[in-house]
């Protein structure tokens, strides 16, 4: 049996959080909320689209595996010997999803009766997969056709390019659904070898949130364990993940890439490749610097927004977006559609010359920051957003309470230093689709 949970309080945010761990090593967070209707459970696994060349358990070399697989697995997953999951979660009335990421894959469900029931099936069906030839060359031909249609779509033509042309080898350039190619290497044995390896609990995070009795949750995850293990005769010893290091050059790929689509207007991406940032607070810091540096250049509220909305070289599709991730990569990137791609990016690069000659005004700062502290507490109203951060912030190195911490360190000097380390002219590349 697992030890008691350790409770935390966050006084600042009105938040409790009890942590502690499964006696198999499954950490977990479980976060009450009186009087909510809904109760949410998320499953992640520390294994994405980028770790797709590890050292396998008991090899000495690293081994490269078929693009997509994290991706694949996560399809695969959804089936057991009872058949479709999504169909068992809908017969007790809830809601399930799941997605991979760079770095992550994340399975849950939304429900508001037959939790406990939900919550076994969630842990039974991610650690205990059922893979046959006929069905997994059935899911290669789901994501086949995923794959072609995001072949289709210039937003996702344009950020893909965009990645190429940042990045020389690192495989944040690749799909995270992999190619037609790629998937079609993909076999039982290797989605074994994946889920074998990435599958652990040591390497996995449960968090809850909703009405819920944390021991009481705790007691019956003790149960299900117990039952899983008495069925497959034990658990498997773990095993130390060796992912293989990418050596990625500071530079960037190429200026730019263009490509023609069937497309309306011409769609123009700016990016910024960053240095990778190590786990922890500074990461968080940095983000919010960007983040804060991004609004108040290119907001909705900025004079580039009003100058270049009035002349229409933007519409309401521009955005922008910032990441530092723990995948070793970190980059910045902005655009939309426009009708004259060379405007747009000498615009966006002027805007950024003059605030890293001018700076940044404090109290402009601060207002980002209170949007910022305003968006963070509206989020504790929903148990999706709640478990969320607490996921991240396990896998990250932070607290909620860092949030907050490092919100309230934001000063002007730092986002204009942010802004001077990001944003540099040889390190910058442009993803055009222009019209057929």
């Amino acid at each position: 049996m697992s030890a008691p949970l350790k409770q935390v309080r966050y006084d600042q945010l009105g938040e409790t959080v009890h942590h502690g761990s499964l006696s198999d090593g499954l950490p977990l967070a479980l976060v009450p909320k009186q009087g909510f209707q809904k109760r949410f459970a998320v499953l992640t696994v520390g294994y994405g689209s980028l770790d797709n060349r590890f050292v396998p358990a008991g090899a000495s070399a690293p081994r490269s595996l078929p693009e997509g697989i994290a991706h694949f697995l996560e399809h695969k997953l959804f089936e057991d010997e009872a058949g479709d999951v999504f169909d068992q979660f809908a017969r007790v009335g809830a809601s399930a999803n799941a997605y991979t990421s760079a770095n992550e894959t994340a399975y849950h469900f939304t429900a508001s009766q037959g939790f406990d029931e939900c919550l076994r099936l969630l842990l039974d069906f991610v650690t205990d997969p059922y893979f046959t030839p006929e069905q997994i060359e059935k899911e290669r031909k789901v994501i086949a056709q995923e794959i072609r249609m995001y072949d289709d779509d210039p937003d996702t033509q344009a950020q893909l390019n965009l990645m190429r042309a940042l990045y020389h080898q690192h495989p944040v350039r690749i799909d995270t659904a992999g190619s037609l190619e790629s998937i079609a290497q993909i076999d039982k044995s290797l989605l074994e070898l994946c889920h074998r390896t990435f599958y652990q609990p040591q390497n996995m995070f449960l968090c809850i949130s909703g009405d819920v009795d944390p021991e009481q949750v705790r007691a019956q995850l003790e149960d299900d364990l117990a039952r899983r293990l008495a069925a497959r005769g034990g658990g498997l010893p773990p095993t130390a993940i060796q992912r293989a290091e990418v050596a990625e050059p500071p530079e960037i790929a190429a200026d730019r890439i263009e490509v023609h689509m069937p497309v309306a207007l011409p769609k123009a991406l700016v990016g910024y490749k960053g240095a990778p940032i190590a786990d922890g607070p500074g990461r968080l810091q940095q983000t919010l610097n960007v983040y804060v540096a991004l609004e108040l250049l290119f907001g909705r509220s900025s004079r580039f927004y009003a100058e270049h909305y009035a002349s229409n070289l933007i519409d309401p599709s521009f955005s922008y977006y910032y990441t530092a991730s723990r995948g070793g990569y970190a980059y910045a990137l902005l655009g939309g559609e426009t009708p004259d791609p060379e405007a747009l990016v000498a615009a966006a690069a002027a805007e950024v010359a003059r605030a890293q000659s001018e700076g940044f005004d404090p109290q402009a700062v601060r207002r980002i920051r209170n949007k910022l502290w305003g968006s963070y507490l509206k989020g504790f109203n929903s148990v999706e957003q709640l478990a969320s951060r607490e996921t991240d912030a396990h896998f990250e190195g932070w607290s909620l309470s860092g949030y907050v911490e490092q919100l309230e360190a934001l000063d002007a000097d730092a986002v204009l230093g942010s802004l001077h380390e990001l944003f540099v002219d040889e390190r910058r590349a442009v993803s055009v689709v222009r019209p057929v």
